[in-house]
């Protein structure tokens, strides 16, 4: 939160009411709508860090404030949906006290003005008191509240005093909400970069160096800013998109090695020529190389915008090495096994064995054996070797079951038994085998409609859902520009330097926009072979929408009238393919090796073939 931010004057409160007063009748009393309890449990344990520092440490040292000023604190997320609140709430609420129940919404959109929803929608600090409440339920209180930031600098969750409008005085929780906020913000981010960055915390007030108001500066080892809190970037004059990379020496009168040299000791600092402070410089808590502090781990590299999959790898991020089973859920395509190669990397366990295995794929007689192996000669057609099974292969690291759904009835039996007791007996043969795993389970069926059908047995299924994460369509995503130019770096690698260039591939804006208006039921699996012929077929750097294979448009989308299709090969297919380059390569599902394979020539044969029908097709 700015500095100087203030709590928003009433006339603020007048608009954000005249906005919304069609959304709940004022003169009516409404009880509040609620999320179901697995979906507050699911928000209560994204939120899990920041409950800890609050319950832990921050509300014990004001809870003599709440009660004497007979007040609660609430904190509600991102969405307005209550977490927790603390203090005295039956005495202020009476028979209302369901408003303040985890899973209460106070988005604007269900109940109107509101401290909590309209300060997470605007952003910023404010009052609403009285009948400034859209909904008359809520007439009785007065709310304050403020935006709470995470490492990123986000607004995630919202800090709100709620008290009896005739004994409110504002001014106290403008003081005592700002400095939680400040508190919180600042324990979030050094527990990101601790472990790899520098801290530089700088006040002009020798003895608060340590304090919420001190400004807090992120750095990696050459003295280049990494990130920085609220209180920094209005200390320095400086947006916060303005920190990363700015070097340290342009800042203050200190050179960066004379810092290093006097860690953790405070010293006199002078601020661009305008002031005068002190500074204290921590070292991070194990030193690692320069690439480590702007590389994200593999799970934070998978986000690039868009907010429900941002969920997921937050929450996976937080649980992964807590022993929590979890349920991935999203349909074909959507990059669940990436999903979980980039969480077993992210974790203790990375450099134990990930086993994978698809439950779909394998014939339903074999799944067992499969999974728990076999000795010698327990069946017919068994490898006279035995075979030790996945789950022992996956021993001291994780077991992925993808497509968990189709795993028949006696073999759930079997996994549950040995998940249970931590051992697994392999066919034909008595002796048990000890097996220390973390299972991670996928499906883009609903398993509780599965285990209501009796498809799907039900202890195994809650076994197996300690929580639910779940990836969205590549349709519904807000981040597919981002996507398209990840996936045209990773499939450029794969082509030989001679075929690419050293320029970079990108996709135009016309073809940019085309992807984006795509249903893609196949999600990102098809994105990629859409990506991988039209890079094959470019003949430069930049994709156009005459790049893409003849098959990317549907007859019937709604869409194709207007973009120019590829039109067929005017060379002579190669010798023994009955159709174009193009759409044998199609066929393939843009593997570039299976049909240079299939034609008989080297790779870049078929490169430079693919080149010469782009050059020969319309423009």
């Amino acid at each position: 939160m700015p500095e100087d931010a203030k709590h928003r004057p009433r006339a603020h409160i007048a608009r954000a009411e005249y906005r919304l007063g069609s959304v709940a009748d004022p003169d009516g009393a409404r009880q509040p709508a609620r999320h179901s309890a697995a979906d507050t449990g699911q928000r209560q344990a994204l939120a899990r860090p920041l409950l800890d520092l609050l319950e832990e440490r921050l509300v014990p040292e004001i809870a003599a404030m709440l009660r004497h000023w007979q007040c609660v604190l609430v904190l509600a997320d991102r969405d307005a949906v209550i977490l927790a609140h603390w203090g005295d709430s039956r005495a202020m609420l009476g028979n209302r006290e369901a408003w303040l129940l985890p899973g209460a919404r106070w988005g604007e959109e269900q109940i109107g003005c509101n401290a909590i929803g309209t300060c997470l929608a605007e952003d910023a600090a404010l009052d609403v008191v009285g009948r400034e409440h859209t909904c008359s339920d809520l007439h009785h209180l007065a709310g304050h509240a403020v935006t709470v930031r995470d490492w990123r600098g986000e607004a995630d969750a919202c800090l709100a005093l709620l008290s009896d409008p005739y004994r409110s005085r504002s001014s106290r929780y403008q003081g005592l909400l700002p400095v939680l906020a400040m508190q919180i913000e600042n324990e979030r981010l050094i527990a990101h970069y601790r472990r790899h960055c520098f801290r530089l915390t700088f006040n002009a007030n020798r003895d608060d160096i340590d304090g919420p108001r001190s400004g807090l500066l992120i750095l990696d080892e050459q003295g280049r800013l990494v990130s920085g809190n609220s209180r920094a970037c209005w200390l320095l004059k400086l947006e916060r998109d303005e920190l990363p990379g700015t070097s340290l020496d342009t800042l203050f009168d200190r050179r960066w090695p004379e810092l290093t040299a006097h860690c953790n000791e405070l010293m006199p600092l002078r601020v661009a020529d305008r002031y005068h402070c002190y500074g204290r410089l921590a070292a991070p808590d194990r030193l690692a190389d320069t690439a480590r502090h702007a590389t994200p781990s593999p799970l934070s590299a998978l986000d690039l915008g868009d907010p429900r999959l941002r969920q997921a790898i937050v929450l996976a991020e937080r649980l992964s090495d807590r022993g929590i089973a979890m349920l991935l859920y999203g349909e074909t395509g959507t990059g669940k096994e990436v999903f979980v190669k980039a969480l077993h990397a992210a974790s203790r366990r990375a450099d134990k064995p990930l086993v994978a295995i698809n439950c779909a794929a394998i014939p339903d007689a074999l799944v067992e054996a499969e999974l728990f192996g076999y000795v010698r000669g327990a069946f017919t057609g068994a490898d006279p070797r035995g075979n030790p099974g996945r789950l022992r292969e996956a021993h001291g690291g994780r077991l992925f079951l993808d497509e968990i759904g189709d795993m028949p009835l006696p073999v759930q039996a079997r996994l549950l038994r040995a998940l249970q007791e931590r051992e697994v007996t392999p066919l034909g043969g008595g002796i048990a085998y000890p097996v220390d795993i973390e299972v991670i389970a996928a499906t883009h069926r609903p398993l509780a409609d599965e285990v209501a059908g009796g498809r799907f047995r039900a202890d195994l299924y809650y076994r197996l859902c300690g929580v639910e994460l779940s990836l969205p369509p590549l349709r519904e995503r807000h981040d597919v520009p981002a996507l398209v130019q990840v996936l045209l770096a990773q499939l450029a690698r794969e082509l030989d330097s001679e075929a690419m260039g050293d320029t970079p591939p990108r996709a135009s804006p016309e073809l940019l926009d085309w992807l984006c208006r795509q249903r893609w039921p196949g999600n990102i699996r098809e994105l990629e072979n859409v990506l991988r012929v039209a890079l094959a077929i470019s003949d430069g750097p930049q994709l156009e929408l005459r790049h893409l294979p003849f098959q990317a448009f549907a007859p019937d989308d709604r869409h194709a009238a207007s973009a120019p299709l590829a039109m067929p090969d005017r060379s002579p297919p190669p010798t023994g393919t009955p159709t174009g380059l193009r759409e044998r390569l199609a066929a393939h599902r843009g593997n570039l090796s299976a049909l240079a394979r299939e034609l008989g020539i080297s790779r870049t044969t078929l490169y430079k073939r693919l080149r010469e029908t782009a050059a020969s097709a319309p423009g």
